[in-house]
């Protein structure tokens, strides 16, 4: 836009119409706003004068705008304009005015700057406004005057104070003395603003704030509002320089627990700084935090119980589990308010604090844990919301480091907290069982959340209590009040937890009782609450039929129909959401699988279902794997009538984009061929090869490694597709083999396809063919006479394969390929002599070759070539060939007795040791630690450390 179309908007600012300026002031910010925005140092001056001048608009609206305004321009003009903006902003806050709206606006206009402020304008930007707002802290007698300079001065020395060092000194110089002021408004302003300063000040400057705060502790002259200012800005201090603080705490600590404990009857919030900073010394400096553990833990769990204007009978201890005393509880709460009690942040602050304890010293966790975790369990009963839920946040917490720190003891450590915690779980599960019968829905959803965290950390703990839970559980799913969906959410994960993670025979005496509500659950309008509900029905079915096909357990049966009719209600209906519909599929899938014998009158009916969801674009992805499923079930399921549909559709998901589709389909594919595979027809498995083949590449090999095995499953249970095999996967197969980024799953799967292919008796596939192209392959690859990194790779693997297609093929096979490999070695072709080597070493360690003489000789021949590559893989066939030797002993142990045995070596008259150290003496050093790693590679894995440096310790010698 013109400058002249900018002074028109310009003029419109300054109509007496306010719906004219609140429009014109818009078309501005959108001006402004745009990247090709640009004017001259005139028009620039104006639009700052301008822009000013509506942040004083009595329109609310307009002023409003003009903030934005402000925002995007700071970022437009030239620097002298963003400071003329600045300054005339920092004096409207200073300076005494009749208006106060016009000191609230230039307050939110400097934080509008301040967060925008970036580049070279920044330091410019925040040194004018510190100055400034120095200036008007230092205005005692006007309290508004110092709260906003003070609150405009802690977000400029959050934000950029590393960029006003020399400004340091001045601001504590006039900050300290502020926090022995009478007004409680200004001591907290000035406490956030050193606090903001803090990380940015120099070590002696933080030594000296400390001292001096420490200093005002210890006179113990202090009125108690000032004193409780003075403990929350030792906190604020500790937060905010984090360990730089830890050199005080020895001080420190001390001094504020003394605090707490002299704190005047009713001074709780006294009591609650005290223990506010006492938590940032441990999550801050938990190191030099140590020392005070013990009174830090004790100090957290006595303000846990502190609560002096309710009493409770000791004996409601005893009868957590009789859910009596629930009402009485609820009677009290009415009598307390926040206004009358504040004894309740005492109590919260107390269970931050050994939350951070737990956090910060998991090596005392045992200690921690035998003191900590009765006394948490026993604040259950809380009759503060706010305190119950830091109650179960601070025993959740406790629970997952105990399952984080168990490891590092002894199974059979009596200090494990492993330990501990099973024997305390009888009586946290009496205390939860009465907390899921409490009024609040929070605080049953803090319950769930607890008994979650225990199953997930101690799998078996609920087994011998779950009818005390049962309950609980059927009142969550049943609930009707305003938050009972998160309620159910969080019930139905903690039952599906609980299911997965104990025995079937453990929950089958409560699946009746727990049917009804889980099946009431998975009938909810809301999504979340009837996806989890269908979850836990496939967990259910696991515990109705543990280990099919047995057969089920009478008491059990009636719960099989109306299981069935629950999730096919989900799945026909049309109208539900993805989760839902997925969810339905999945455990559809799993109740035929397990149960489809005694619902066999309902199969045709689920398997047209599935059908139509595996047609269906939305619910594919599920379905296919619905079919996996059905394909892996130990029941003789009658699929006839889907399977070639099935079939037909799943190997159309093969051309798909969706990786995790075709993904998915190969797998349905593999199971389905594995049980199915003898009553396929020809057309739908030459279908599945040609679409397989496609996918047999290096560009991925997860995908390549299941079309693999699922060719080799099709060659299992149909021979008669060998010759599909042959011409589609084999070239892709020995397209594969040739690259070097095959490893892992697919070099795996591809081995087996050999030896599959030379078992189906075709002309085109015997183990002769396959060698002589495999060798082929692997001769192919030569570009010098030495190779690179990638055909090394290459070769690796076509020796692999030779290795597992020779062996099998029996003696005769084994020793023409030998034959045929030592004449590759007196080939002058360095590839092909590599290729010879480490084939020879494959078969080796697979067979043994000792009967063959001319092996070992064309193996120390080699070990004398002038290229390294073949010296390497000579030294690699040597080890593979000497481990069929250390079969059947502790190679290790092996290794140990050589230094005696080459020591005597030249008076021996041993040919085995004669030979080998006639080998390893030809070895240079790089190909005998070689050697010795290949040897050490396939022992166990307890002796493989021991076996490698042994080796190596003794080749040195």
């Amino acid at each position: 836009m013109s400058a002249a179309a900018i002074n028109l908007i310009l003029e419109k600012v300054a109509s007496k119409d306010k719906d004219f300026r609140y429009m014109a002031t818009s078309d501005l910010l959108n001006e402004l706003s745009k990247d090709t925005f640009q004017v001259d140092s005139e028009l620039e001056r104006k639009l700052c004068k301008v822009v000013a001048a509506q942040l004083e608009d009595q329109s609310g609206d307009i002023s409003g705008l003009a903030v934005k305004c402000l925002a995007v321009l700071v970022r437009k003009v030239q620097e002298p304009r963003v400071l003329e903006l600045v300054r005339g902003l920092c004096d409207k806050v200073i300076t005494v005015s009749k208006k106060d709206e016009s000191r609230d606006i230039a307050t939110i206009g400097l934080k509008t700057v301040i967060e925008v402020a970036s580049g070279a304008t920044a330091h410019q930007v925040a040194a004018l406004i510190s100055s400034k707002m120095l200036e008007g802290v230092q205005q005692k007698d006007n309290f508004d005057i110092t709260n906003d300079s003070l609150d405009i001065l802690t977000d400029v020395l959050g934000k950029f104070g590393h960029l006003l060092p020399e400004q340091h000194a001045m601001i504590l110089q006039t900050l300290l003395p502020y926090l022995d002021d009478n007004r409680q408004g200004i001591r907290k302003r000035a406490l956030h603003c050193i606090g903001a300063l803090s990380p940015f000040l120099s070590d002696d400057q933080l030594d000296s704030v400390a001292k001096h705060k420490l200093d005002r502790l210890s006179s113990g002259t202090m009125k108690p509002d000032t004193a409780r200012s003075y403990v929350q800005g030792i906190a604020t201090l500790s937060k905010s320089v984090g360990y730089r603080f830890g050199r005080h705490l020895d001080v420190a600590v001390p001094l504020v627990m003394q605090y707490g404990q002299k704190a005047a009857e009713g001074d709780d919030e006294l009591r609650e700084f005290t223990l506010q900073a006492l938590e940032s010394f441990v999550s801050r400096s938990p190191n030099d935090a140590r020392p005070f553990l013990d009174q830090l833990l004790s100090e957290g769990l006595n303000y846990l119980k502190h609560d002096p204007n309710y009493a409770v009978d000791d004996m409601d201890e005893g009868d957590e589990g009789a859910g009596s005393g629930v009402d009485d509880d609820d009677d009290d709460d009415e009598d307390y308010s926040d206004d009358e009690d504040m004894s309740w942040k005492v109590r919260r602050a107390a269970a931050k604090l050994i939350s951070a304890l737990v956090h910060a010293y998991p090596d005392q966790l045992s200690d921690i844990y035998s003191k900590a975790a009765g006394e948490l369990v026993s604040r259950f009963r809380e009759r503060e919301e706010n305190v119950k839920a830091d109650v179960f946040a601070a025993y959740c917490d406790l629970l997952r480091q105990v399952g984080v720190v168990s490891h590092r003891y002894g199974a059979n450590d009596p200090n494990n907290p492993l330990h501990l915690l099973q024997a305390d779980v009888g009586t946290m599960l009496k205390a939860a069982a009465k907390q899921l019968s409490d009024k609040s829905p929070k605080t049953r959803m803090g319950m769930f959340t607890v008994l979650k965290t225990l199953v997930g950390v101690l799998p078996g703990s609920v087994a011998d209590h779950v009818g005390m839970l049962v309950p609980g559980i059927l009142l969550a799913c049943k609930d009707k009040s305003a938050s009972s969906s998160s309620l159910k959410i969080e019930a139905l994960t903690f039952l599906r937890v609980a299911l997965e993670n104990n025995s079937p025979t453990v929950f089958q005496p409560h699946v009746q009782q727990l049917s009804q509500g889980v099946f009431t659950a998975a009938g909810e309008r809301y999504y979340k609450v009837a996806a989890e509900a269908l979850r836990v029905c496939e967990q259910m079915i696991s515990v109705i039929r543990p280990n099919p096909p047995a057969a089920v357990e009478s008491k059990l049966t009636p719960v099989v129909q109306p299981l069935y009719s629950c999730i096919n209600g989900r799945l026909a209906a049309q109208d539900q959401d993805q989760e839902v519909k997925e969810c339905a599929i999945l455990g559809m899938a799993h109740l035929i699988a397990t149960l489809g014998d005694v619902l066999s009158t309902e199969v045709p009916n689920v398997l047209k279902l599935l059908l139509d969801r595996l047609r269906n674009e939305i619910t594919r992805l599920p379905a296919v794997k619905a079919f996996a499923i059905l394909a892996n079930s130990k029941l003789d399921l009658p699929i006839d009538g889907a399977l070639e549909p099935a079939m037909a559709e799943l190997t159309s998901f093969l051309r798909k984009a969706n990786r995790l589709l075709r993904q998915a389909a190969l797998q349905a594919l593999d199971a389905l061929v594995a049980k199915y595979g003898s009553s396929l027809d020809t057309a739908s498995t030459t279908a599945v090869v040609a679409e397989a083949s496609v996918l047999i590449n290096d560009t991925d090999l997860s995908i390549a490694a299941l079309s693999l095995k699922l060719a080799v499953t099709l060659l299992e249970k149909q021979p008669g597709v060998a010759q599909e095999v042959v011409d589609k996967v084999l070239p892709a197969g020995l397209q594969l083999v040739r690259s070097p980024l095959l490893q892992g799953a697919a070099l795996a799967e591809l081995q087996a396809l050999f030896p599959a292919l030379a078992q189906t008796g075709s002309p085109s596939a015997s183990t002769e063919v396959l060698v002589s192209t495999l060798l082929d392959e692997g001769r192919g690859r030569r570009e010098s006479a030495s190779t690179d990194g990638s055909v090394r790779q290459a070769q690796h693997g076509v020796a692999l394969c030779c290795a597992v297609l020779v062996v099998p093929a029996g003696q005769s096979q084994i020793d023409a390929t030998v034959k045929q490999l030592l004449q590759m070695l007196k080939s002058a072709d360095p590839a092909s002599q590599r290729l010879a080597l480490l084939c020879l070493g494959e078969i080796g360690r697979r067979t043994d070759l000792s009967t063959s003489s001319n092996v070992d000789s064309a193996i120390n021949s080699s070990l004398s070539s002038d290229s390294e590559d073949i010296k390497a893989a000579a030294s690699l066939a040597l080890g593979e060939l000497m481990l069929l030797l250390l079969q059947g002993c502790r190679r290790w142990l092996y290794v140990v007795y050589l230094p005696p045995i080459i020591l005597v070596s030249g008076t021996s008259d041993m040919p085995l040791t004669n030979g080998l150290v006639a080998r390893l003496s030809a070895m240079t050093s790089r190909q005998q630690q070689t050697w010795a790693s290949v040897s050490c590679s396939r022992s166990t894995a307890v002796d493989q450390q021991q076996c490698r440096l042994s080796c190596q310790q003794q080749l040195v010698k």
